[in-house]
């Protein structure tokens, strides 16, 4: 594997001689198995390999980047990439590259992750706890999906980095009836903590619930979040102390930095864990990643940072590069001191919510959005699921919700899903009070 180092460290070299000033090359290779599966039988199932290089050249300050697939014509690729940058306009927020050689924590990926045997498996686990959990017979779809990557960093500012990085995770929705279903997840960084049967029990359980869903009621409710939406809301929340969100006023934390956005017992940081399905020990410029505490006890303390991001700031980036734009890695809400049950308990007349789904902006500065629930919309009386509902929306704004929360569980979940709960999460329950809800037909 030192061959592929050299290799990356050769484009690098290539592209300064042609008068780059700055150049990052990053290689990853990849080995990749996937299974997508519906109506409980598999479709399709992939094993795959592959080399990528992401190079990013600045020259006089025009940022460009592209990939290299297996490192097919370096020449004439790197040349492509150095001619763009000469007909690029300038960016007047590049700052440069993180400078400097840096030492990094050990990674922990998983070797069994190079090559899992009969990934089929997994999904037949978890298609039988759906069924056993939701009563009857169910009709699920989902995928699959495990990775190992070793990544090769080289950087013209210093920076060199080796890390390995291993994530599985399955996503199953079942069916019940028609219009009732239920969604469940399961995510990790190793074999040892994964468990496909959790995820199909929940989307086993969730699909009985919501079966004979009824229209609800337009109004405001105090609503209780499953982790699987709690990781969509943190996806929001974290895309916006982006700092590049932030100078393009993309944000609702604009002039927030060091204001009250949340009640006290609300403390949000982003962590690329060792658990985690997006755990690195260097950020895309070869910096340090670490744990970086956004939110804390209520108070907005920074925004996610590269270096360019940094400089304009007037801080040291968070090691969340992302170039050109920073990015959360792993959204992590603190526990609460309430347990699940106790949150439902204390609900009088509310919503219980379970997933969502076309989340959109009607003005994303100011945080007004809307967003569909599906998976599962149930009504609590007295602390109980009463009924399940159907064609209702959530109509409401970012920050607002945030300053809503009225309660936090102790129990979370690592959640993930391409469509909406990006980036992975670990997620508890979260109760919001007075969350406006209008019909979504």
């Amino acid at each position: 594997m030192s061959d592929i180092f050299a290799k990356t460290e050769e484009i690098v070299e290539k592209a300064k001689k042609l008068g780059a000033d700055e150049v990052i090359a990053k290689t990853t290779f990849g080995r990749y198995r996937q299974v997508r599966f519906s109506g409980n039988q598999v479709d399709i199932s992939l094993a795959w390999n592959d080399y990528v290089t992401d190079v990013v050249l600045a020259w006089k300050k025009r940022l460009v980047a592209g990939q290299i697939h297996d490192f097919a014509d370096v020449d004439g690729n790197v040349k492509k990439l150095f001619a763009l940058a000469k007909v690029s306009q300038e960016n007047p927020m590049f700052g440069g590259f993180a400078k400097g050689r840096f030492k990094y924590a050990t990674g922990n990926a998983d070797k069994k992750l190079m090559a899992v045997e009969d990934p089929t498996d997994y999904v037949f686990e978890a298609v039988s706890a759906a069924e056993k959990a939701a009563g009857g017979e169910v009709d699920s779809g989902g995928i699959f999906f495990a990775k190992f990557e070793d990544v090769y960093l080289v950087s013209s500012e210093g920076a060199t980095g080796v890390d390995s990085r291993s994530a599985v995770e399955l996503s199953i929705r079942a069916f019940r009836e028609r219009e009732a279903s239920g969604h469940g997840v399961e995510c990790s960084s190793t074999l040892n903590d994964f468990d496909a049967t959790r995820a199909g029990r929940k989307a086993g359980e969730i699909a009985k619930l919501a079966r004979n869903p009824k229209i609800g009621d337009e109004g405001a409710y105090d609503v209780v979040f499953d982790p699987l939406i709690v990781g969509s809301l943190l996806g929001m929340w974290s895309g916006m102390v982006s700092a590049f969100a932030v100078l393009a006023q993309m944000s609702v934390f604009v002039d927030k930095l060091g204001k009250k956005v949340a009640p006290d017992f609300v403390t949000m940081r982003d962590n690329p864990a060792p658990y985690c399905l997006y755990n690195r020990v260097f950020d895309d410029e070869g910096f340090p990643t670490q744990e970086n505490v956004v939110i804390d006890h209520g108070v907005l303390r920074t925004f996610l940072h590269n270096t360019s991001t940094a400089k304009l700031f007037k801080t040291e980036t968070t090691g969340n590069a992302g170039l050109p734009v920073p990015n959360a890695w792993n959204v992590e809400l603190d526990a609460g001191d309430v347990t699940k049950d106790e949150m439902f308990e204390g609900v009088e007349r509310g919503l219980y919510l379970t997933n969502t789904w076309y989340t959109r902006f009607q003005n994303q500065r100011q945080g007004d959005f809307s967003t569909i629930p599906r998976d599962g919309i149930f009504l609590i009386e007295k602390g109980e699921i009463k009924q399940s509902l159907k064609d209702l929306r959530i109509s409401d704004n970012a920050l607002t919700l945030l300053g809503n929360v009225a309660g936090i569980s102790k129990e979370r979940q690592h959640v993930h899903w391409w469509f909406e709960a990006e980036p992975p999460s670990l997620s508890p329950y979260v109760l919001i009070k007075n969350v406006h809800m209008t019909k979504s037909k």
